[in-house]
């Protein structure tokens, strides 16, 4: 049984040509051709749902700018000056056309089949963008000039653009591979508008889960079975706590632990967010399957999306663990500090009470010299007084 091949939502093709007379003039002329426009049959409403020609619904789409939805005559004759310019200084040409699928198209409502309509303003505006994320990438946005227009004279509506510099920075007509995967990503991104879904794969991972477990610490009396290996994995933690972060090599060995610690508390508290977690990123992988198509080319933009987004979670997970192994670790340094502190104020006390023997017995005989001194003393002045009370008995003629 074979497998049905998904159909690419958006193809782009890329090429560039030297400063050919013919090559120049006959792109210009192409892409604001009326019949290249109308060609097997376009239909005359295909522009009704710009707003611009809602009251002339015979009107096609003409040649667009960076600043212009649609050029005016003076308009073209100047572009074309530019381009003639550029052609004069050796510039190289870009060419590149995008291609929509045209129920792909329809799926995300820039297309209308049985009306026959198609969101120009939108087309227009997605192109603008993936433009000068190309432009920017490749260090020509500040000297590129590019002019594009919609075509529909074949099966699937397409984008003719052609790009010069009018003041040449670069011979190299050969763009960067990830310069134009960046350009046709905007398309797509902009097209599907997966924004509410990213949202919800990224609130999954960061607030339903990785946010509950911040707020949540190990050592309660519900969490006893983590506790275990939460001291396991800070033991061996290493001595620079700068290094206490999932990512880095120094972990390495301790990561199996790390995942295993954040895949027990996933299953005992957010097994339902963790399904709907993975419900959620096979229906993305399936969206980015119909944008990009199935071949080995483009396989990359989403064969390992599910797993990093995995990955993810885990990573985030394990830096949760680690943040409050941290916080774990300075509370124990805090504790012996305390209890340092409060041995060394005994040892004090302990050392005052229990001195060397030679001086203990040295200031015993102090001290028996002393108390020894006072009661001959005390006993002088007794017998003292005895004296005195004597002879006062004497004189009275007792």
């Amino acid at each position: 049984m074979s497998q049905t091949t998904i159909t690419p939502g958006v193809v782009l093709k890329a090429k560039f040509v030297t400063s050919d007379i013919k090559a120049y003039q006959d792109y210009v002329d192409y892409v604001d051709r009326e019949d290249a426009k109308k060609e097997q049959g376009a239909h005359k409403k295909l522009f009704t749902l710009y707003q611009d020609y809602l009251d002339n619904p015979d009107k096609t789409s003409s040649l667009f700018t960076q600043q212009s939805d649609r050029l005016n005559e003076e308009e073209k004759r100047n572009l074309k000056k530019v381009f003639e310019k550029a052609q004069a200084n050796n510039s190289i040409m870009w060419q590149d056309v995008i291609t929509f699928h045209n129920p792909w198209l329809e799926e995300h409502g820039l297309y209308d089949s049985r009306s026959h309509t198609v969101d120009e303003k939108k087309i227009m505006d997605i192109t603008r963008q993936a433009v000068n994320e190309m432009l920017k990438r490749e260090k020509l946005n500040g000297s590129a000039v590019w002019s594009a227009a919609i075509h529909y004279n074949t099966d699937n509506i397409h984008i003719h653009i052609a790009t010069v510099e009018p003041q040449p920075t670069t011979e190299r007509g050969m763009r960067k591979q990830k310069s134009l995967d960046a350009m046709k990503s905007k398309v797509v991104n902009q097209m599907m508008d997966r924004g509410d879904s990213q949202k919800k794969i990224n609130d999954l991972i960061r607030k339903h889960m990785v946010g509950s477990k911040k707020q949540d610490s190990s050592f309660k009396w519900r969490n006893r079975e983590f506790k275990p290996l939460f001291l396991h994995i800070y033991n061996h933690l290493p001595e620079d706590k700068r290094q206490w972060q999932y990512s880095y090599n120094t972990l390495k060995p301790l990561r199996s632990s790390i995942d295993t610690l954040s895949e027990k508390y996933i299953q005992k508290y957010h097994q339902k967010e963790y399904r709907h977690l993975m419900k959620t990123l096979d229906e993305e992988v399936n969206e980015l399957k119909k944008a990009y198509g199935e071949g080995e080319v483009n396989q990359y933009r989403y064969k390992n999306y599910k797993q990093n987004k995995v990955d993810e979670l885990y990573k985030r997970m394990g830096n949760a663990f680690l943040s409050e192994m941290r916080e774990y670790d300075r509370k124990q340094t805090h504790i012996k500090k305390v209890l340092a502190s409060s041995s060394g104020a005994k040892q004090k006390t302990y050392s005052a009470n229990h001195l060397p023997v030679h001086v203990s017995l040295k200031k015993m005989e102090r001290a028996f010299k002393s108390e020894y001194e006072s009661w001959k003393n005390q006993q002088h002045y007794e017998r003292l007084q005895k004296d005195i009370e004597q002879n006062r008995e004497v004189e009275r003629g007792y």
